[in-house]
């Protein structure tokens, strides 16, 4: 007998092998971990909403398990497997921890913009205070993207720009030029 949406997603769930808490956890992909979630995703109407099916039918199932289902989606699956990353990147500014939670576990950013990043994971921190070994690990990330991002910024000013100093006398070779 066939198994059901849900029923399928439990077996998904039980190819994901949970070790360690906190920051420190993790899951491993057991063997069968893959033919499982095509067999769910077939099951599934193409129309529906994956990222609600998957949250509704996971009642009971660690947020770290959930994420990894969608970080599987997200980046290894053809088109994303149906699942639209700005949709998963609006559970950031949800209000029920449970969704930030997984949010936090997903490897995503919350907004394109690192200082939105910033402001989001800040909020979050404050919000709910069980969160913030997540926010912390994101927010170094997201720290380092910053940093990254300004010495990039600085290498294109120092690399491209033309010294001030020059200006005039680059501008006066343009007009000799031009008048010849």
């Amino acid at each position: 007998m066939p198994l059901n949406p849900r029923q399928q997603l439990r077996k998904v769930y039980d190819q994901l092998h949970l070790s360690g808490h906190g920051q420190a956890a993790e899951v491993a992909f057991g063997e069968g971990m893959f033919n499982e979630l095509l067999t769910f995703l077939a099951l599934v109407p193409e129309d529906g909403d994956l990222l609600e099916i998957i949250f509704r039918a996971s009642d009971g199932v660690p947020a770290i398990k959930i994420a990894e289902v969608f970080n599987v989606l997200l980046w290894s699956a053809e088109d994303q497997a149906g699942i639209d990353l700005t949709d998963l990147q609006e559970w950031f500014y949800s209000e029920q921890p449970r969704r930030v939670e997984v949010a936090l576990r997903c490897d995503i950013y919350p907004s394109n913009s690192m200082q939105e990043s910033q402001r989001i994971l800040e909020k979050i921190e404050r919000k709910w205070r069980h969160l913030r070994y997540l926010c912390a690990a994101l927010r170094r990330e997201v720290d380092y993207r910053l940093a990254e991002e300004e010495q990039w910024a600085k290498y294109r000013r120092d690399t491209f720009e033309m010294p001030k100093e020059m200006t005039p006398s680059i501008m006066g070779i343009i007009k000799d030029i031009k008048r010849k």
